[in-house]
């Protein structure tokens, strides 16, 4: 790693570290100019802080993506509705909400979630595993 590529990721950590303490410090000392060098899920949730609306897609999908990720399946579950509701045919959104159910023991919410899943993809390959994973279920 180069000196100045050091130097962008010590003050891009800084950056994070001072979103995390004080937003307003954050935005006195950098302004908007690293907010894009953040992680989706991070970026939504600075600016979500900030005071701005969350109303994309693409953002409840990253923030269903982050909780997934921290197996924090009701919060992964709300933001991949959310996102549903926003994009129906979202289908990363569909796979996902169907997995976080499955891994919450959420099964009837599942099987239906893969269902729907199954219905908004097109590949027949896939549509088989899909289906026969819904048989596996076992419910």
């Amino acid at each position: 790693m180069s000196k100045k590529s050091d130097l962008y990721e010590r003050e891009l950590n800084r950056y994070r570290e001072t979103l995390r303490l004080d937003t307003e410090v954050a935005l006195d000392r950098y302004g908007m100019t690293l907010i894009h060098s953040l992680s989706p899920a991070e970026r939504v949730l600075a600016l979500k802080e900030m005071g701005n609306d969350i109303t994309s897609a693409a953002d409840y999908y990253n923030l269903g993506h982050k909780y997934a990720t921290e197996e924090s399946w009701d919060e992964a579950i709300s933001y991949f509705r959310r996102a549903i509701e926003v994009e129906p045919t979202l289908t990363d959104a569909i796979f996902n909400l169907a997995v976080c159910y499955e891994k919450a023991n959420l099964l009837p919410q599942a099987k239906s979630t893969w269902q729907a899943f199954h219905d908004a993809i097109n590949d027949e390959d896939e549509q088989a595993d899909v289906k026969d994973h819904i048989a596996n279920l076992g419910i």
